[in-house]
């Protein structure tokens, strides 16, 4: 299976945008500009992509309105450990709206349109491409104690900062082992030790696809709004689990998938495996 993982950057000049592509279970990743001919440098032989995953707003063309995918990230505990930008504000979220859609145009002829082994929601018809968001993919793996002991950071710094929370206490690996791909295991040596800021994100970019290829993923948002794919419900720290179950009660319209279930407001979502919940006691 073939993925790509994308971070998107705006600059037609200086490579900010990283690109990630498992291509016949050979990863190649790097950093290229805001331009086709930069990014498919990077994308080498990869012919067509099963999924695609872009670290920017994936919505119906025109749509200019606020999005309850963002919205929930902006509440409750959600709000100081993963808030995204709002991209229906003017400057910086509009730009990066326009360069989500810019990247759809760009990679919708190298990705698939088949189904896969669970549904998923899609914003963009016939097309597998999905919205990542890298922060809050690592952030909702996190522990609140890893939270109490996180520095003040900027922007930037703080998904570094839970890049390597995730790396040394194994949850980027679990979630590796949860896919279960072999070509994605075998890359996870060269996910955990890359050190670019925008590399990363592609390759946090990258493991969201794969995912959702596989059936195991969570997904939050609407049709209207689109949707924010998150890893599966299983690995999610018990914090941010009770997070998302306070939240969607409080927003009527916020759609909550897991692993190709769409679930009710008044239906419980899954419960994590008393396994797993043991492990998060410290959560």
């Amino acid at each position: 299976m073939n993925f790509i993982g994308l971070d998107v950057g705006f600059s037609k000049t200086r490579r900010s945008s990283g690109v990630a592509c498992l291509s016949d279970g050979k990863l190649s990743v790097g950093c290229a500009t805001a331009s086709w001919e930069s990014r498919a440098e990077l994308l080498g032989d990869c012919t067509i992509a099963q999924v695609v995953a872009i670290d920017a707003p994936i919505v119906t063309v025109g749509n200019c309105e606020g999005r309850d995918c963002e919205r929930v990230l902006t509440l409750g505990r959600f709000q100081r450990r993963c808030k995204p930008a709002l991209s229906h504000v003017q400057g910086t979220g509009r730009q990066l709206r326009d360069a989500g859609d810019e990247s759809v145009e760009q990679l919708w002829h190298v990705t698939s349109g088949c189904e896969l082994s669970e549904k998923f929601p899609r914003v963009r018809a016939d097309r597998n491409i999905i919205e990542a968001f890298p922060n809050a993919f690592l952030s909702v793996l996190s522990s609140t104690s890893d939270f109490d002991r996180r520095p003040k950071l900027s922007r930037g710094a703080k998904f570094d900062w839970v890049f390597e929370q995730c790396r040394q206490t194994n949850r980027i690996s679990h979630v590796v082992n949860i896919i279960g791909l072999p070509g994605i295991t075998e890359a996870l040596p060269h996910i955990e030790g890359n050190a670019n800021h925008d590399q990363r994100a592609a390759l946090i970019c990258l493991l969201t696809a794969a995912c959702v290829a596989v059936g195991r993923y969570t997904a939050v948002g609407n049709q209207q709004g689109g949707y924010i794919f998150l890893p599966p419900w299983n690995a999610w720290a018990l914090w941010a689990q009770e997070e998302i179950e306070i939240q969607r009660r409080r927003m009527d319209c916020l759609e909550v998938w897991i692993n190709g279930k769409r679930f009710e407001p008044a239906e419980p979502l899954l419960p994590a495996p008393s396994s797993v919940r043991a492990s998060q006691s410290a959560s």
